[in-house]
């Protein structure tokens, strides 16, 4: 073996061991370096630099911290000064439903709940510690009123007053004598015969609205305007539901109180300034004394009064007595049928109840319709020469008071 053949395989071993310096690098890995190094330099930054509030605005606030005081020494009771009769008492602390109220400077007590005060705010809030002043005709008082998810909902002031005192029309001055209470239903469905029955009917003549009428609340304010009192009416199960159907808010037999409530609020709040509510439909509803009850223990909460129809009436005039609501029951249904004379029938039975036992009002029921509005404006020309005289509903219950 020669030289050259001992020392070419160690130089061959040599060569394939040492590092190539000119090897080339493949696109894929400067793609993917190139993409890491941002996510890279990211988590390092999040690891050691994190501040969840970066860009929040800041504000920074001087925090004094002051020793407690001692406790000063025990003063000597002094005994009030009689002699001087002008000179005002001490302020007594505030409290509101048990609860004590406190103002900016006042020592907050150690435990339990209490009411601050803001400056400037209307410590004398309708129904708290000052009567709200009278509604003005055709106005709501705001005392009256209680917020709810469907809107303001009547109910009885602190001081005891009931809407349907403060927003009864006066009855007639004369108690003595006959005297009929008209009631017209069905308002706000029509808009057109809505006008006409405020612009036709005499103010002594109470109406009544749907609450599904989109612009209730202005036909309420228009009718208490112009003098008359308005009630509103709450859809009610009739006997042929649900081939006869009041609408989506009906109070159903068939339904616990809690939803019945909730369908009645709802009515409630679709208006404000009434004096009470009548049904819409609601035969078997008012005949069924269970389902009943618990919505006019609510009107009778809430100060209102009832009126129900005498063809519909059910069980309703028992079920208002045991609930202490005033309530009033037409003695007649007037338009059963769409005919001009028996129309003109009901209004005279209605005048001659009235006539029988002049101590007690008497009440109708009638739906307006052009027909309805006719027989009425000839019935009441000749009325007071008859001896007789209008009277709003609310008189039945006793309500007095101009709206």
């Amino acid at each position: 073996m020669t030289h050259d053949d001992l020392e070419r395989p160690l130089r061959g071993r040599a060569l394939r061991g040492a590092p190539r310096f000119g090897r080339r690098v493949e696109p894929m890995t400067v793609i993917a370096a190139v993409t890491l190094a941002p996510l890279a330099v990211a988590a390092l930054w999040s690891l050691f630099a994190y501040d969840p509030l970066g860009g929040e605005p800041k504000a920074e606030v001087a925090i004094e911290r002051r020793l407690a005081q001692a406790p000063a020494a025990p003063e000597t009771p002094v005994a009030p000064d009689t002699s001087r009769p002008d000179r005002a008492a001490a302020p007594q602390p505030e409290v509101r439903d048990g609860v004590p109220v406190v103002r900016p400077g006042d020592p907050m007590p150690k435990s339990g709940p209490v009411i601050i005060r803001v400056p400037g705010a209307d410590d004398a809030a309708p129904g708290r510690g000052a009567a709200s002043p009278a509604a003005k005709p055709g106005e709501v008082d705001k005392a009256l009123l209680e917020d709810s998810r469907y809107g303001p909902l009547p109910r009885m002031a602190e001081d005891g007053r009931r809407p349907l005192d403060v927003y009864a029309r006066a009855a007639p001055k004369a108690k003595t004598g006959p005297r009929v209470a008209l009631v017209v239903g069905g308002l706000g469905v029509g808009r057109e015969a809505t006008a006409e029955a405020l612009r036709r009917l005499p103010p002594e003549v109470s109406v009544a609205f749907s609450p599904y009428a989109p612009d209730v609340a202005d036909l309420v304010a228009q009718a208490r305007g112009a003098g008359r009192e308005a009630l509103m009416q709450a859809p009610m199960e009739p006997f042929d539901y649900p081939a006869n159907d009041p609408g989506p808010q009906t109070l159903l037999t068939s339904l616990p109180a809690s939803a019945n409530l909730e369908r009645l609020r709802w009515s409630l709040g679709r208006a404000q300034g009434y004096v009470g509510v009548a049904p819409l439909a609601g035969a078997r509803f008012l005949d069924a004394q269970d389902a009943l009850q618990p919505m006019l223990v609510e009107l009778a909460r809430r100060g209102l009064m009832f009126v129900v129809a005498a063809d519909r009436g059910g069980h309703a005039a028992d079920v208002a007595k045991e609930a202490s609501l005033p309530h009033a029951a037409s003695v007649v249904a007037i338009d059963q049928t769409d005919d001009a004379d028996a129309i003109d029938a009901g209004l005279a039975k209605l005048e001659s109840e009235a006539k029988a036992d002049p101590s007690r009002i008497a009440v109708g029921w009638i739906t307006a319709t052009p027909l309805t509005l006719n027989r009425i404006d000839a019935w009441r020309a000749g009325l007071a020469q008859r001896g007789a005289a209008l009277a709003p509903v609310s008189a039945v219950a006793g309500a007095q008071g101009p709206s």
